[in-house]
């Protein structure tokens, strides 16, 4: 599983935006070995200028939530993917544009549906 929470300053079209989750979910699913089913991207509503500093002007962060135990290699592959997927939307965002944070997460502090995910 990974889900995946983006913000950004980025004025994206409607179309950008499908291409985007689109990208972003396949590049989690291909780099983790995962069904493309277990991953999902939520884009978050872009930020206003009033409401972020200079520095957040062009860039998209990206929040991984996963399962423990990725290999380094794995991870390599998820930034190196989501890197790749958004500059196939945005074009060229400039150095240090396009940030991945992972957190891993154990089954015990994960619920569905109103359960545990390890007591499913």
């Amino acid at each position: 599983m990974a889900t995946m929470v983006a913000y950004t300053a980025l004025e994206l079209t409607e179309a950008q935006k499908r291409a985007l989750c689109a990208g972003v979910e396949r590049g989690a699913s291909e780099a983790f070995e995962i069904d493309i089913s277990i991953t999902e991207l939520m884009l978050m509503p872009t930020i206003p200028p009033e409401c972020h500093g200079p520095s957040v002007t062009g860039q998209i962060t990206y929040f991984v939530y996963t399962a423990p135990n990725k290999t380094d290699e794995q991870k390599r592959r998820l930034v190196k993917n989501l890197y790749d997927a958004t500059v196939a939307v945005t074009g060229p965002l400039g150095k240090n544009k396009v940030v991945v944070i992972i957190k891993e997460h154990t089954n015990n502090n994960v619920g569905v549906d109103g359960v545990l995910k390890s007591d499913m």
